[in-house]
């Protein structure tokens, strides 16, 4: 779907709308990945216990979806679970993975290819 801004069409999936505590921005889409990321993880340990309560109260009134919210909704669903999501994520906790152009992902990335660039120290 797509949004008028400042006479401008773009893609509701490159909307602004926050940045998280790690001073990540944050699009419409990666919010929603991240919180789809996080219930899935929630609702596969809960259920792993034989409590299925936690899925019960994401369903009970039909549920329409992230991608389906407001901006402002988006952001208050986020910032309830935004430090359990990044405890999972820096656990490597998460039952599914971000997509790639999630900053904590590009982040990730570019550690990861810093290490390999500096090499072993000898000594």
């Amino acid at each position: 779907m797509a949004t008028a801004i400042d006479d401008k069409i773009i893609e509701d999936s490159e909307i602004v709308i926050g940045t998280d505590t790690r001073g990540h921005v944050l699009t419409q889409s990666i919010i929603a990945e991240r919180l789809v990321a996080y219930d899935l993880t929630e609702m596969m340990q809960w259920a792993a216990l034989g409590d299925f309560e936690y899925i019960g109260e994401k369903l009970s009134d039909g549920w329409r979806g992230y991608d389906r919210m407001s901006p402002g909704e988006l952001w208050t669903e986020f910032k309830e679970v935004e430090e359990s999501f990044l405890e999972y994520y820096d656990t490597d906790g998460l039952v599914v993975g971000l997509k790639e152009n999630d900053p904590l992902e590009l982040q990730k990335k570019h550690t990861l290819a810093k290490k390999s660039q500096t090499g072993p120290v000898v000594g």
